[in-house]
């Protein structure tokens, strides 16, 4: 055991302080107690402290004796939530993990001791326990010389780690990448051999892990980490599949397609929208099947993409299906995929109401800021972008906000001078498909400029028939 002195040299914030409290009330009736885990490491890297866990020798029903405001989080393993002021946090009893029984959760557990709590968690990095009173850490697994050596590596042995919880192999890539540490060799050969025990675990859980890299600022070398580690192999081979796909230099002197995605994630930037991230990851996904070659102009590339934005929607739709995101999640990702080239044409070939559909639709902003990622990562020959379009794009907006007239806007959005009954009635057609056919007809004509009112949708019905 290494036991080194620390001091925190900044302003406390009030969850600390409501943590520090909570250790030093279970310190004063008797109880080993400390800080665990993420928060500690966090504060040796002076990164924001987010989610502070404290271990302790107490157990459940002591801890519930001394706190008032505490209830039962996960009883069977010794984990006890506490609320002081507006912060909540997890209590949990030392313990040892005894056996397994789905990859993820422990036949049973003992409660024990400092030492061999630390000794069954994840990474040596996350092993450590601080004691904010004597202003010490405790490091029980070597993770403060891991620390130093900026590397990941499993506490004991990593075949045992990664068998108790196969998601732990995404957790090492995914710290990692956050950090920009190396994974230890033993423990990056014990994932190589363990990347497909990934099938084994729930998509859901997967695909959370997968959202939190792709929230990390450095979300390109999360990427990249997966991909070292053989596991887009295994959860997203799609995306391996845009390596070496040449694109034409004068709109893209980043490189290929996996280059230009990775650049693209990139400049995002801090977000929170989950969607955004996705979007991104996948508005190119179609491009090898779509890419085709034609007599060079003008001394332009040969290279196209025709059609790469349709079908990188569908191919977005399958994944994120896979993935088991929600319906409305799906729908927003693809109609922001579907669209991104849209914003290269909406100023040329298209009617103002056709622009203003595209402009007022509830995920504008959604496509507005895949389209800043896609062009910042589209460099011309001076390796720099050129951001015309997303400009015009915001102004084009700001047009049909200043001047708009709700009628006409009404309709752009949601078509309604006709509706069902209108069309059975003049056409003399019952209910079918037909129905919707004839309403989108007439949509068209409307946002061509070919029709204007109500009694012009009728006339041009009547006509028709």
């Amino acid at each position: 055991m290494e036991k080194i002195q620390f001091k925190i040299n900044r302003s406390l914030t009030s969850e600390e302080l409501a943590a520090f409290e909570i250790v030093k009330t279970l310190q004063i009736a008797g109880y080993e107690t400390y800080l665990a885990g993420g928060a500690v490491r966090d504060m040796l890297l002076d990164v924001n402290i987010h989610d502070i866990d404290i271990a302790t020798s107490a157990r459940p029903e002591e801890i519930k004796q001394i706190f008032k405001d505490s209830y039962d989080r996960g009883k069977a393993f010794g984990v006890m939530a506490v609320k002081i002021d507006e912060h909540e946090f997890e209590i949990a009893t030392f313990r040892e993990d005894i056996g397994g029984v789905d990859h993820r959760h422990p036949e049973t557990v003992k409660f024990s001791s400092a030492e061999l709590d630390a000794k069954r968690r994840d990474f040596t990095i996350n092993g450590l326990f601080y004691d904010p009173i004597k202003e010490m850490i405790i490091d029980h697994v070597n993770g403060l010389t891991d620390l130093k050596r900026k590397q990941i590596r499993f506490i004991g042995n990593a075949a045992d780690r990664i068998s108790e919880d196969y998601l732990r192999i995404l957790r090492a890539a995914r710290f990692a990448a956050r950090f920009n540490f190396t994974i230890e060799k033993k423990s990056f050969d014990e994932i190589l051999k363990n990347v497909r025990k990934l099938e084994e675990i729930s998509v859901e859980r997967v695909r959370e892990e997968l959202s939190k890299m792709l929230f990390l600022v450095n979300r390109d070398q999360a990427i990249l980490v997966l991909d070292q580690l053989n596991i887009l192999d295994e959860l997203l081979p799609e995306l391996k599949t845009l390596k070496n796909v040449p694109q034409p230099k004068e709109f893209h002197a980043e490189g290929d397609c996996f280059t230009h995605t990775l650049l693209a994630l990139q400049n995002i930037g801090s977000t929170d929208s989950e969607e955004l991230v996705w979007c991104v990851l996948l508005h190119d996904i179609a491009k090898p099947e779509t890419i085709g070659y034609r007599p060079i102009l003008k001394n332009k590339t040969s290279i196209t993409f025709f059609d790469h934005d349709i079908k990188s929607a569908e191919k977005a739709e399958e994944i994120l299906r896979r993935l088991r995101f929600s319906h409305h999640f799906i729908d927003n990702v693809s109609w922001a995929i579907r669209q991104h080239m849209r914003i290269v044409h909406a100023f040329t070939g298209m009617s103002e109401r056709k622009q203003k559909k595209l402009f007022v639709d509830s995920n504008i902003e959604l496509l507005l800021n895949l389209t800043h990622a896609d062009l910042s990562a589209s460099l011309r020959p001076n390796h720099l972008p050129d951001m015309t379009m997303y400009e015009d794009a915001l102004a084009l907006r700001k047009k049909f906000e200043s001047e708009a007239n709700q009628e006409e806007l009404q309709q752009v959005k949601n078509f309604d001078l006709v509706n069902g009954n209108d069309i059975m009635e003049i056409m003399h057609i019952p209910a079918s498909a037909e129905v919707g056919e004839i309403k989108d007809w007439l949509e068209q004509l409307y946002l061509d400029g070919k029709i204007n009112t109500r009694v012009e949708a009728l006339e041009v019905m009547k006509r028709f028939k």
